[in-house]
């Protein structure tokens, strides 16, 4: 809380590799994600809210969904997230009009998993290229369609229905 409290600011750059759960979703763990945390508070009405904004940048190596091969993708992740004190009940009620997530913040709050986070939200679905071909069987090793076999059958019993 104190981080936001006096708006303090920490920028760096972490390679890929040291987000384990990040480096399992990319085809090359290669790189470096660059933030920005930036802690604020806000006096709301009654009481003051403390709020870190969160800014990731950098180019992830992922798969094509389409073609199977890899594929850069620059991405900026985005993310605000309300500091609440521990032992405190995290707010619901009107979070679909806000644009930020309530988090219980504690002394030793660690903001790499936090960037992490928001970088994992920020993945695509099903990444492909903007133009590509699906992956081609090799010569010989192609199967006949379930649905030919199924003709073949019907036809060999002498169609009848």
């Amino acid at each position: 809380m104190a981080f936001a409290r006096e708006g303090r600011v920490l920028t760096g750059e972490m390679p890929v590799a040291r987000f384990e759960r990040l480096a399992k979703e990319v085809v090359a763990d290669s790189g470096d994600l660059k933030f920005e945390v930036t802690g604020f508070h806000d006096r709301n009405l009654d009481q003051d809210e403390f709020f870190i904004d969160i800014v990731a940048s950098g180019t992830l190596m992922l798969r094509c969904e389409r073609c199977l091969e890899a594929m850069p993708w620059p991405f900026e992740a985005n993310g605000r997230l309300l500091l609440v004190p521990p032992g405190q009940a995290l707010p619901d009620e009107e979070l679909d009009e806000e644009d930020f997530d309530p988090i219980h913040a504690s002394r030793t709050l660690e903001v790499l998993p936090l960037i992490e986070d928001e970088v994992l939200l920020a993945l695509p679905f099903a990444p492909r290229h903007e133009q590509c071909e699906p992956p081609r069987p090799l010569v010989g090793s192609e199967k006949e369609s379930p649905f030919a076999v199924l003709k073949q059958l019907k036809g060999g019993e002498g169609n009848e229905n």
